[in-house]
């Protein structure tokens, strides 16, 4: 048993070094300007809090054409009339509020926008996200290139206490391991929270028609579909510029029913590459812990478990700090060393969670 668990450690320290090279391969994007109009597109449900930082935000754009469809999901606070107070003011953008009537669900919000789009190029961003004045430019700057199809873009998890802290460090590290997969021709992650796509792509693969299953999936799901057709047209915005914020969460409930809903995507088509990624990222934490309860009950040497802890230690944190650090963003070491203490019993726990009962969304419940 000793050396099958190290066995496995062994593999994943290993495989650590692909998206290290890969990452530090991926070209940084300037915001050379994409000439034609853009349309971006928010979705929201009761966002009252966050709408007038996002309006601020898309005010800045320095972007010289771009259209923004508002598109309210069934709102029952007064996100809607927040929305309209602000848009009162002069807006250097054209606008649109759209409300939805027979359909409801995030990717509902995103077909209704598109239907009424007048960009080629679609950007997507939630009601809870800012970014600096040279998002768009950074974010389309790439359909320049007739192969690009679809673009995604980092999103950095902000917050003042320990737990918001922490989850930055892990979603940075997941990140910078699917854009490395995006440079190696292997893309299995987005965030709908900073995503662009050629609208003619988007009716080409007939939307999310099929993927209709979970109320998620307007991103990752979106992404493999427009893969299948042009592999070789997903790109990474790797630039400071193409950052998008959001507040992690500040309770261990929400953040729980957060990674229920992501797994509700895993299941949708059964692609193998995303099944045997989180399988084996299971297995490696599995084997981990394995290998410290061997190494408490006399079986392994404490060198041997210290020694495969710092060379994974050393390899995951030169992957997240260049991450952070090409991005221009900070990244706390302490908080990264305290994550990797119970990192393992915290996979362990959430992706067995993730996979049985329901999650509440948008104050909305569904069945994994």
């Amino acid at each position: 048993m000793v050396l099958i668990a190290a066995g496995i450690v062994v593999s994943y320290l290993l495989l650590l070094l692909f998206p290290i090279v890969t990452w530090q391969q991926i070209p940084l994007v300037f915001s050379k300007k994409y000439g034609e109009k853009v349309s971006v597109i928010v979705p929201f449900r009761n966002e009252e809090t966050n709408l007038r930082r996002l309006v601020k935000a898309l005010k800045a754009q320095t972007h010289s054409s771009f259209e923004v469809l508002f598109v309210n999901d069934h709102s029952n606070d007064d996100s809607l009339k927040v929305l309209k107070e602000l848009t009162k003011e002069d807006m250097p953008f054209s606008f649109s509020i759209i409300s939805l009537k027979e359909t409801q669900g995030k990717k509902a919000g995103i077909a209704a926008g598109i239907a009424q789009a007048c960009g080629e190029i679609i950007v997507t961003t939630d009601a809870d996200c800012w970014f600096d004045k040279n998002w768009l430019s950074a974010m389309t700057s790439g359909f320049n290139n007739t192969e690009t199809q679809i673009i995604t873009g980092p999103v950095v998890l902000e917050g003042a206490d320990f737990f918001q802290k922490l989850q930055r460090i892990e979603f940075g590290a997941v990140l910078a391991s699917s854009a490395a997969l995006i440079g190696l021709g292997k893309p299995t992650m987005a965030n709908g929270a900073n995503l662009a796509y050629r609208k003619s792509v988007f009716t080409e693969v007939e939307g999310f028609l099929g993927i209709e299953q979970t109320p998620s999936g307007d991103d990752e799901l979106l992404l493999m579909k427009i893969a299948k057709k042009y592999p070789e047209g997903v790109v990474f915005a790797k630039s400071p510029e193409a950052v998008v914020h959001t507040l992690a969460h500040t309770h261990w409930a929400d953040f729980v029913q957060q990674r229920k809903r992501w797994a509700s995507k895993w299941k949708v088509g059964m692609r193998w590459t995303t099944i045997v990624s989180a399988l084996y990222v299971y297995v490696v934490q599995l084997a981990f812990v394995g290998l410290l309860l061997m190494t408490i009950y006399g079986e392994l040497s404490f060198k041997w478990l210290a020694g495969l802890w710092l060379i994974k230690l050393a390899l995951e944190h030169f992957l997240i700090w260049n991450y952070f650090h090409d991005l221009k963003q900070p990244c706390s070491f302490s908080h990264f060393l305290l994550l990797q203490t119970f990192y393992p019993f915290y996979v362990l726990y959430v992706g067995f969670a993730s996979n049985f009962g329901r999650f509440q969304w948008k104050e909305r419940s569904f069945k994994i």
